[in-house]
């Protein structure tokens, strides 16, 4: 007979299906569905990096082959999608909406074969209102789905289904690359035997593994990962990684791991304490004080503790890569520190009542000191720019321009509501930039005021009338401006 795992056996409860049940995960997921509806209809939805999996998503639908920077698993569910959901845009967001309510539910059933039903709701309660979640289970990005994928391989592994849970999570490496470090983390958190820990290792394999051929179509060469890319020295500031004439390797690097390592090793090393401070003030501008002495506290007691402290790792491998300390990547924290605040108060819980209400009360203060902070102003203010102004650009072009118009922006939107081919506009002198459009065969420049005031002030004079009338290399043929500062302009380059 095979020996009880080191868990407790309330540790292991099932969630049974009374009425009683079934309100601790109907009020969470009530409560997710609602907010992230308000959200949806308050934003467009879309980030730099969204055109890009849409259009990752159409060029698999029309079998089109091209390199991209980016995982294939999220457009590929949303080439899926769009087989039958209408637009560009609906098919994506319902990707991320269904993910993200899914992250809700997995949190219950991870909680409740911990705690009470009583005490279950309340961490899934703490996903299903966590701004980040609820903004980004809108949005045409990657985190939703692939924070899905993983916290259901990880779920399962808890639940002793060794396969299944394997083989989500060597999904997951289809979405986002983070999985090829909690894959192994989690099956060693896990109490299986070690015959079940080879199996979801072998299975977590078998699937990731395959999408190297992937990338061996698309790219010409073999790669675990489009994203080897950010492996390199961090950049000084914000606008030494604006992308410049000079720099060849921006859109297409194939330096192998092993040469990165060797050129930039010493400079990732030196950068790595700032960068883990950094990661730090995200983590804790994602997950409030009270709410973060919540989860440290559950760390102590066995119903705080599980699978789920695999993505604790995290922060910790961030400061490696050649990324920003991001807010949105804390997200990916959020339901391991609900389920670890979920042993904090489900122990409170059993010590009596004013255990009980301190906790809730530390709780609710923190969520909303985490709504009050930047996390909330990133789900209340999540448009990057003026969308409005930039998606009547973006009709204008698609109306009184050929489909193989070639369109020039700092910001993909204009050229994605355009439905036209994208060229970046790099960070050069204004006589560069208008030289290199031509060379490039761009045929129009699309300059934002909010563009031109935080990234390119060298593009001030395509907004100035006067300066226009004397320049023969462009012509304007649409501006809008709904709000100060939020003005668009177009410009047709001259031939």
């Amino acid at each position: 007979m095979a020996r009880p795992s080191a868990v407790t056996s309330r540790a292991h409860r099932r969630p049974g299906h009374s009425g009683g049940e079934l309100r601790s995960l109907g009020i969470p997921l009530a409560a997710a569905v609602l907010l992230r509806l308000w959200l949806v209809g308050s934003n467009s939805g879309l980030t730099m990096d969204s055109p890009l999996y849409v259009r990752m998503a159409e060029d698999l639908l029309a079998g089109h082959r091209a390199p991209s920077p980016a995982h294939h698993g999220y457009p590929a569910l949303v080439a899926l999608a769009s087989l039958v959901l209408p637009g560009r845009e609906v098919p994506g967001r319902a990707v991320s909406m269904l993910a993200s309510l899914a992250i809700v539910a997995l949190t219950w059933w991870l909680a409740r074969r911990r705690v009470s039903a009583a005490v279950a709701w309340a961490p899934a309660t703490l996903v299903a209102l966590h701004p980040l979640l609820a903004v980004y289970g809108g949005a045409i990005m990657t985190e939703s789905t692939f924070l899905c994928l993983a916290l259901a391989g990880t779920a399962l592994l808890e639940a002793r289904r060794a396969r299944v849970g394997g083989a989500l999570l060597g999904a997951a490496w289809w979405v986002r690359p983070e999985a090829v470090l909690l894959a192994p983390l989690a099956v060693a958190l896990v109490p299986l035997r070690a015959r079940e820990r080879t199996l979801a290792l072998a299975l977590a394999t078998c699937v990731a593994l395959p999408y190297s051929l992937v990338l061996r179509l698309e790219q010409g060469t073999w790669s675990l990962t489009p994203k080897s890319v950010l492996v390199r020295a961090p950049y000084a500031d914000a606008r030494s990684a604006e992308w410049r004439l000079a720099d060849t390797t921006a859109f297409a690097d194939t330096t192998g791991l092993a040469t990165r390592l060797a050129r930039d090793g010493g400079a990732i090393a030196r950068s790595y304490p700032s960068g883990l401070v950094a990661q730090a003030r995200a983590v804790l501008d994602a997950w409030s004080v009270p709410l973060l002495a919540l989860s440290l506290a559950g760390l102590g007691f066995a119903a705080g503790r599980g699978p789920w402290l695999a993505f604790f790792t995290l922060p910790l491998v961030y400061p490696l890569l050649a990324a920003p300390a991001d807010i949105r990547f804390a997200q990916l924290l959020v339901p391991a520190l609900a389920l670890a605040a979920g042993g904090a108060l489900g122990t409170a819980r059993a010590r009596g009542r004013a255990w009980a209400l301190g906790a809730a009360a530390a709780a609710l203060a923190g969520l909303a000191l985490t709504w009050t902070g930047p996390a909330g102003r990133r789900a209340l203010a999540f448009d990057d720019g003026p969308m409005a102004a930039m998606r009547g650009a973006g009709a204008w072009l698609a109306a009184h321009t050929d489909a193989r118009a070639v369109i020039m922006d700092r910001k993909s939107y204009v050229p994605f509501f355009a439905h036209r081919t994208h060229v970046q506009l790099p960070d050069e002198p204004l006589d560069v930039v208008l030289r290199y459009a031509r060379e490039s065969g761009a045929t129009h420049v699309v300059v934002e005021e909010y563009v031109v005031r935080s990234l390119r002030p060298q593009l001030a004079p395509l907004l100035d009338h006067t300066w226009l009338a004397g320049d023969p290399r462009v012509r304007l043929v649409f501006a809008a401006r709904p709000d100060p500062g939020d003005g668009v302009a177009v410009l047709e380059v001259v031939r």
